[in-house]
């Protein structure tokens, strides 16, 4: 009986037949843990008719295990050798029920991968070095993907579930939990890995928000339901840089950190204390006190 790709074993065997040499530079760690796969799987609830997005498939540990399960897998990997290996690997499935797609997850379009594939669903063992960034392009880049399901370092996770005043909250926190909710499945051990990262890692369920009625809260003279795709993304940016401002000098003021961010800020001081004011905050708040709709209130009344 064949083991699975995920075996140590195998993935050994693969390593070594295609001379594939990990990059640390590109966050390469592989998953030796089958039970580990097929429990990621299992969580992800998948349906005959998913369509699943794949990014980092790497030599197709994972991607074995989700392809008797699904209509198609779109799996996305960068490194040249690991391609080489997948190809050989899947070569009966790929232009089937696998599509393969060669490039950079940091540079993709993928509202237009979405559109193209129609695809419902990510399920990945994200690259280290991308995680947190690529996660983030993918909710702002597109909305028909509703359900992830990704393996993730523990200290991304942390941020990401991090509530104010804790000391992994920070601006990506907020700008995430602004697109989706997010909800820990499961740790998984770094011995489970090779090679062994230094860090453990985490699979987290990750459910996109509907932020129509957040747009019309930020925009309220703006109909949310009527902004394209492009207007979105510009819609979102402008309320992330405000967040990034806020966020600019963690431990100091938010109205020092506005203020030294943009000049445009200087002369709203009085309603910016006035605002917070409001929200039950005093002119010496910090942003890491704030939460979601803190920033959502701030922002509607000092944008202008």
């Amino acid at each position: 009986m064949c083991s699975y790709i995920s075996s140590p074993a195998k993935t050994g065997q693969i390593l070594n037949q295609y001379r594939i040499k990990l990059k640390k530079s590109l966050g390469q760690n592989f998953l030796i843990d089958t039970n580990i796969a097929k429990k990621i799987v299992f969580f992800s609830d998948i349906k005959p008719g998913d369509v699943v997005l794949e990014v980092g498939c790497g030599i197709g540990s994972l991607t074995e295990i989700i392809l008797p399960a699904v209509k198609k897998v779109i799996c996305i990997e960068i490194d040249k050798f690991l391609l080489e290996a997948f190809k050989d690997i899947f070569k009966y499935e790929i232009g089937e029920k696998i599509e393969l797609i060669e490039g950079d997850a940091l540079k993709l379009d993928y509202y237009e991968i979405s559109s193209k594939y129609k695809i419902n669903k990510m399920i990945s063992n994200l690259p280290y070095k991308v995680a947190a960034p690529l996660l983030l392009k993918i909710l702002v880049g597109e909305d028909s993907i509703k359900d992830f399901y990704i393996t993730i370092q523990k200290d991304i996770a942390d941020r990401l579930v991090s509530k104010p005043r804790s000391k992994n909250y920070s601006s990506y926190t907020v700008k995430a939990n602004f697109l989706a909710s997010f909800s820990i499945c499961f740790p998984i051990s770094r011995s489970c890995f090779v090679p062994k990262p230094f860090i453990d890692s985490v699979v987290i369920e990750v459910k996109r928000k509907s932020i129509v009625d957040y747009l019309k809260e930020l925009f309220c003279n703006e109909s949310g339901a009527n902004i394209s795709n492009s207007n979105k993304k510009i819609l979102i940016t402008n309320f992330f840089n405000f967040i990034d401002s806020c966020f600019l000098h963690r431990r100091k003021k938010l109205i020092n950190s506005l203020v030294k961010s943009n000049s445009k800020y200087s002369c709203r001081v009085n309603l910016i204390i006035d605002l917070l004011s409001k929200i039950g905050k005093d002119r010496n708040a910090r942003a890491e006190e704030l939460n979601l709709e803190d920033f959502i209130f701030l922002y509607r009344n000092v944008r202008y």
